[in-house]
């Protein structure tokens, strides 16, 4: 339930922020409640997951993809997430999820979220996302031309490169 809140905090606080451009960051501050921790006292990796969705929220938000979301009735999905943890977010603490894109292929984009405090990463996690349509899923260069960002990929990291032979293989054993 507590998420429910910090939903509506993200939903006012995105209109009242300024707009981004879709290869911009977005920064959202938190602290770790009570209700986030687990039973080892430091915040659960479930909640790194919905904390992340609230970030992907805010950035498709304020960089004009909700708008064309509603619009379209296409749904944002995540085809496929990554996560890497460096050190635990402890109870009290304050902690950002910076967002941004990294790059895009011919079906989603790619993002990476980190948790940051007191200037060090906490965790890094990579996410895949697509946008669903009635019809498909939408090219990730029509949505950036109708929100007026025509322009092409940036190249992909060289440390993520390994990601598409890794979701092939993961699509392959999923088919067997």
């Amino acid at each position: 339930m507590n998420l429910i809140f910090r939903l509506i905090r993200v939903l006012i606080l995105s209109l009242v922020r300024p707009g981004l451009h879709p290869l911009d960051p977005s920064s959202l501050h938190f602290r770790a409640w009570p209700f986030d921790l687990d039973i080892n006292v430091h915040m659960t990796n479930s909640r790194y997951f919905a904390l992340m969705d609230l970030g992907r929220t805010e950035l498709i938000l304020r960089n004009g993809i909700a708008k064309q979301m509603f619009k379209r009735k296409w749904q944002p999905v995540v085809s496929g997430s990554t996560m890497r943890f460096k050190r635990a977010i402890k109870p009290f603490q304050k902690f950002a999820v910076e967002t941004q894109a990294l790059y895009w292929d011919d079906k989603g984009f790619y993002l990476e979220q980190r948790f940051v405090s007191g200037g060090k990463t906490l965790a890094l996690g990579v996410v895949k996302a697509v946008f669903v349509g009635p019809s498909g899923i939408i090219r990730p260069e029509e949505i950036c031309h109708l929100i007026g960002a025509d322009e092409t990929s940036p190249i992909m990291p060289d440390w993520l490169s390994g990601w598409p032979d890794m979701e092939s293989a993961i699509e392959a054993r999923l088919a067997a």
